[in-house]
């Protein structure tokens, strides 16, 4: 799960780029914004060719080379910043997709964030002959290589704005907010409107959903958001006493695959993915898959705010409340703290949602 940082915001600031993430299985997406973009001839012409590093990765960077037969040859990359990593640790995981050849390299395999492998150093190339914007990249395995494209060292890199994705601002959590919890709902609700408390980008490598090649067409990130709200667990009107015996059993984690209700087996995965299933009305399933990187990140969010998990999932809630006001009593409802990850695609369409609840939090109300 990534958060974003402005690209201006590291130039002004240099420090940042040693900042590491917060929590486990994070990492940064840096993004060209408005304000770190450069232009030449007077101002009359937006610069396109990187000079420095970190690459964005807002932007769809193209790597143009010849070879000895004065073919040319394109790679339009991107760059993903390995997770665990402060920005200033530049080894970054590179795909190339749309290439206009082909190279005669390992056969590509399904992306893993751990594979040393699959990551890659860029840093500045320097040498009597070159100036500010040259690269070179060299595997973070010490018996690897890169892929053929970015062995040859001194190479330059352009960058443009792609059209099937913008990435936004994204901070992970808002902790005051979070501390702060929605505002009850009246009794006539079954809910409360959810309040947004956390925003992070995952890049596609993380997200089994559909073909590859026709993912990194849709969808190259996806959105998650964190949302809270109250979810009422049980209800009932005056039964002429001033005690309600409250004895229902709930789920503590609850998915949803394209809205409906899913199930998952955390315990097995297959080459890294938890997989998710929802059966249609039609008797169709549909499957997604997150990297367990994920799942471990958004349960390591849910346990640090109170949540409590176990090996069993249906938790039982008996408990008697009291009214202690004065005059009667009308209708009774108890809610529970619900807290949601949703994750969407770059088109707006959702995904899957992740309930958790907040057994810690229960809260009642009386009218």
């Amino acid at each position: 799960m990534y958060v974003t940082r402005p690209l201006s915001q590291l130039r002004k600031f240099p420090e940042l780029v040693s900042e590491s993430p917060e929590g486990p299985n994070s990492g940064y997406l840096v993004i060209q914004d408005e304000e770190s973009e450069t232009y030449s001839l007077l101002g009359l012409f937006k610069n396109h060719t990187l000079k420095e590093l970190p690459f964005p990765q807002n932007k769809e960077l193209t790597y143009t080379t010849s070879d000895s037969r004065s073919i040319r040859n394109v790679f339009y990359l991107f760059f993903f910043k390995v997770i665990f990593r402060a920005l200033i640790q530049i080894e970054l995981v590179a795909l190339h997709d749309r290439s206009h050849t082909s190279i005669n390299d390992a056969k590509p395999r399904q992306c893993d964030p751990r594979n040393i492998y699959q990551q890659f150093w860029i840093g500045p190339y320097e040498s009597v002959f070159t100036t500010r914007g040259y690269f070179m990249a060299k595997s973070v395995a010490s018996d690897g290589f890169p892929p053929s494209f970015l062995r040859r060292k001194g190479w330059t890199m352009h960058m443009k704005t792609p059209k099937d994705f913008n990435l936004g601002r994204a901070q992970g959590v808002d902790c005051q907010l979070r501390a702060r919890l929605p505002v009850l709902p009246h009794l006539s609700l079954p809910r409360s409107e959810p309040v947004v408390v956390g925003k992070w980008y995952c890049p596609f490598i993380f997200v089994k959903d559909d073909r590859l090649t026709d993912q990194m067409e849709s969808s190259m990130y996806y959105e998650m958001t964190l949302e809270q709200r109250w979810e009422r667990i049980f209800t009932c009107q005056n039964n002429a006493g001033n005690l309600v015996a409250i004895d229902v059993i709930l789920e503590n984690e609850e998915v949803f695959v394209l809205r409906t209700k899913g199930v998952m087996n955390e315990r097995n995965t297959v080459d890294g993915i938890v997989w998710f299933a929802s059966s249609g009305n039609l008797g169709g399933q549909t499957s997604f898959g997150l990297r367990v990187e994920v799942v471990q990140r958004m349960k390591w969010e849910q346990e640090r705010g109170g949540w409590i998990g176990g090996e069993e999932n249906e938790v039982k809630i008996k408990r008697t409340e009291e009214y202690k006001e004065g005059g009667q009593w009308r209708e009774f409802g108890c809610y529970v703290l619900v807290e949601r990850f949703k994750l969407k695609r770059m088109d707006g369409s959702l995904a899957m949602e992740y309930d958790f609840k907040h057994l810690h939090q229960i809260k009642s109300l009386w009218e």
